[in-house]
């Protein structure tokens, strides 16, 4: 567990944390964290030694939406051990049929929901038919994995503030300013007069924050910048 706390950059602390489930017989590790509410799934931050191919498939489908790993995760803490009956509906099972193709046949996932309001999951997965074989592998690293999973969760943190800062829209002061009133609920018009500006400068100005969060509602803007602290609406 050492290398992952010492590792010097993202690079290595992944590599770390994949020799480490290697060593417990998981070949493959993906971990996915939304790092602050109101993000998006296709903003998590994600670091994975699964097959390419696999992840442009899964994001090509959007999978994420009904894979039932990402719903246990947003709902529950306890770990899931992956079983053919979790893939319940025709698309889940197409899904689980496409990622066997890929050596993804058998894994644990363990949620994550970090103190910072941070929502996620770190899985292992090998190609072993989960059988009683598979069983014991797991009853063996289970502790492991929930120790590894808190450890992953307290060292990602500079990681994640890199990741955040990449996602956030760039707004110019008097974007800031328009979302801040709008947070305080004030009308187009209102900002109009407090800003000393026409009204249709006032929605100049929306119209490009709703392009830059990818929104179509000022309201949602202001939601998601309040949450990424861009304003503070106080």
């Amino acid at each position: 567990m050492s290398t992952v706390l010492d590792a010097p950059d993202e690079k290595a602390w992944f590599e770390a944390v994949a020799q480490l489930a290697s060593s417990w017989g998981f070949n493959r590790v993906m971990m996915a964290i939304v790092p602050r509410p109101g993000m998006r799934f296709e903003d998590a931050f994600i670091r994975t030694n699964y097959p390419s191919a696999w992840r442009e498939t899964y994001n090509l489908h959007n999978m994420v939406y009904f894979d039932p790993t990402v719903a246990h995760c947003t709902t529950r803490s306890s770990p899931l051990i992956w079983s053919p009956e979790l893939f319940a509906t025709e698309q889940q099972q197409s899904m689980y049929e496409e990622a066997r193709s890929y050596g993804l046949r058998a894994g644990v996932t363990l949620p994550i929901h970090g103190p910072r309001q941070e929502i996620g999951m770190l899985c292992f997965v090998n190609d072993m038919n989960p059988a009683e074989s598979f069983w014991r592998d797991v009853n063996h690293a289970l502790p492991n994995f929930v120790l590894l999973r808190d450890l992953v969760l307290d060292t990602s943190q500079r990681h994640l503030n890199s990741h955040v800062q990449s996602l956030i829209p760039k707004l110019t002061p008097r974007e800031k300013e328009c979302l801040k009133w709008t947070a305080l609920g004030k009308s187009t018009w209102e900002i109009s007069h407090i800003l000393n500006c026409s009204e249709a400068v006032v929605n100049f100005h929306m119209k490009n924050i709703r392009g830059k969060f990818g929104v179509n509602s000022r309201r949602a803007a202001a939601v998601i910048a309040t949450q990424m602290g861009l304003i503070d609406p106080g």
